[in-house]
């Protein structure tokens, strides 16, 4: 008997290399794709060294930095070697923004789900895919940057560092994620030859209800712009009414030099559109927000595209006009 289970088992691993050699036979497999993300590090304040990732324009224009450390939002914008976003600390930067007031008995505050994270802890970002410093793909999971100070209901301590976030106040993660595609268009007008476009998906992964959110696609700029530009002036105003709205800072009242920000109205159909400046006199920076106000309930996703445009406010309306009504 025991010979006969000998014989048995000899014969197992006999064939098992040959059943194996047949199961991987066939044609050679494809190399995997790989994508490549010119990297750096940026310093946003002294002694925080995040790492980053590096668009270039295809003319040699533009650099934008996009710190992986904060969200994936934009820390950099250099335009003919002049810095375009004020990039010291998360709550400055170019990025997404939402906002909702909520309500919890007597308890009213701002829930704000934002790119960056709340300034203590970061945003992590998930994946990135790049091709070559043409354009890039991130996905962000948004922490609140209230720290909760909305009340809300569910709220999870966020993970920092691979640990629970030990900081005071704690970071909060929001059920909310943010994809990113950020690549370049031709500018018509030529100077510059390009224009960073950003499509955004704004997706919602608890099954719940907390009805309206502020949209806010936030710009953060050097002092030194302080040249308002707005487009149209009549806002808020009926998406109905407008196929864009566009506005910025800029250096001088010839507003030839400087940063806009432009979406086209059909992010929020049937609904209104706005654009509201600022300028943060404690941290020396001027700041413009698109803005808009819309639901996302249940596990849904809302698709969203505006553009980052240096140089004239000429050039930038006349590319903002033609955006499909």
């Amino acid at each position: 008997m025991k010979r006969i289970l000998w014989s048995i088992l000899v014969m197992a691993c006999t064939l098992a290399p040959v059943a194996r050699a047949q199961i991987s036979s066939g044609p050679a497999d494809k190399i995997a794709m790989r994508s490549t993300c010119q990297v750096t590090q940026y310093e946003m304040q002294p002694g925080q060294k995040d790492d980053a990732v590096v668009l270039k324009d295809p003319a040699g224009e533009q650099t934008v930095i996009f710190d992986t450390v904060e969200g994936g939002a934009i820390v950099s914008l250099k335009y003919q070697g002049v810095e375009h976003i004020w990039g010291w600390n998360g709550g400055g930067l170019l990025q997404m923004a939402f906002h909702n007031e909520m309500k919890n008995g007597p308890w009213t505050g701002d829930y704000n789900p934002t790119q960056a994270g709340d300034g203590t802890a970061m945003s992590p970002v998930t994946g990135i895919f790049c091709q070559g410093t043409d354009s890039l793909t991130l996905m962000t999971m948004m922490l609140d940057f209230n720290n909760n100070n909305g009340a809300y209901p569910k709220a999870l301590v966020a993970v920092w560092g691979g640990r629970v976030n030990e900081s005071i106040p704690a970071g909060y993660f929001s059920p909310y994620t943010l994809e990113t595609r950020a690549h370049w268009v031709p500018n018509p007008a030529g100077e510059p030859k390009y224009y960073l476009q950003l499509d955004e998906r704004f997706t919602h992964v608890a099954d719940e209800k907390i009805g309206k959110f502020g949209y806010d696609f936030a710009d953060y700029g050097p002092w030194e712009f302080g040249v308002r530009a707005i487009s149209p002036e009549n806002c808020p105003c009926a998406s109905s009414s407008t196929n864009y709205l566009a506005g910025g800072w800029y250096r001088d009242e010839s507003r030839t030099f400087g940063l806009a920000v432009a979406m086209p109205s059909n992010n929020f159909p049937g609904l209104k559109v706005s654009g509201v400046f600022n300028s943060d006199y404690g941290w020396r920076n001027r700041n413009f927000h698109l803005g808009s106000e819309d639901t996302l309930d249940g596990i849904q996703s809302k698709a969203l595209v505006w553009y980052v445009m240096p140089g004239s406010w000429e050039n930038a309306l006349k590319f903002a006009n033609q955006f499909p009504h």
